[in-house]
């Protein structure tokens, strides 16, 4: 049962991080050659995976690292669980400074604030409305 699982969460994380990656790659690739040609670039990749989660791509790596600890709990392993545990705050410490980044990138700064608070960090969800977002501050 716990094999099974396990072996779902990780199918699910290489399944997502690489649509995650093919996105962004395409994202990247398309604003070089806007850039080339002299148009103005594409702010934030907000399409496919990017549209619920500003990090997808980790997402699924995080997918694929705890459902290697599932198998190893399994097993008897458990003390594996300290290998992702200091993944998952590497990663955290990384989108820190990824989104600090994306903020200093003037054609893109107001934009991505927005999609900072529409967007999830990581784990995929549904946006949040701009009105909701709005009274919160308020």
């Amino acid at each position: 049962m716990w094999d099974f699982v396990a072996a779902s969460v990780c199918w699910c994380g290489i399944v997502i991080a690489y649509f995650a990656d093919t996105q962004l790659h395409d994202f990247v690739t398309t604003n070089s050659k806007l850039k080339q040609l002299g148009k103005p670039m594409v702010p934030n990749l907000d399409r496919g995976l990017w549209r619920y989660s500003r990090h997808p791509n980790y997402f699924g790596e995080q997918l694929w690292w705890w459902g290697l600890v599932v198998f190893a709990w399994n097993l008897g392993h458990g003390w594996t669980f300290v290998g992702a545990l200091i993944n998952s705050m590497c990663l955290a410490y990384v989108t820190v400074l990824v989104e600090r980044r994306m903020l200093k990138q003037e054609y893109r700064a107001d934009a991505y604030r927005l999609y900072q608070k529409t967007t999830s960090a990581c784990v995929p969800w549904f946006k949040s409305s701009v009105i909701a977002v709005k009274d919160k501050d308020t």
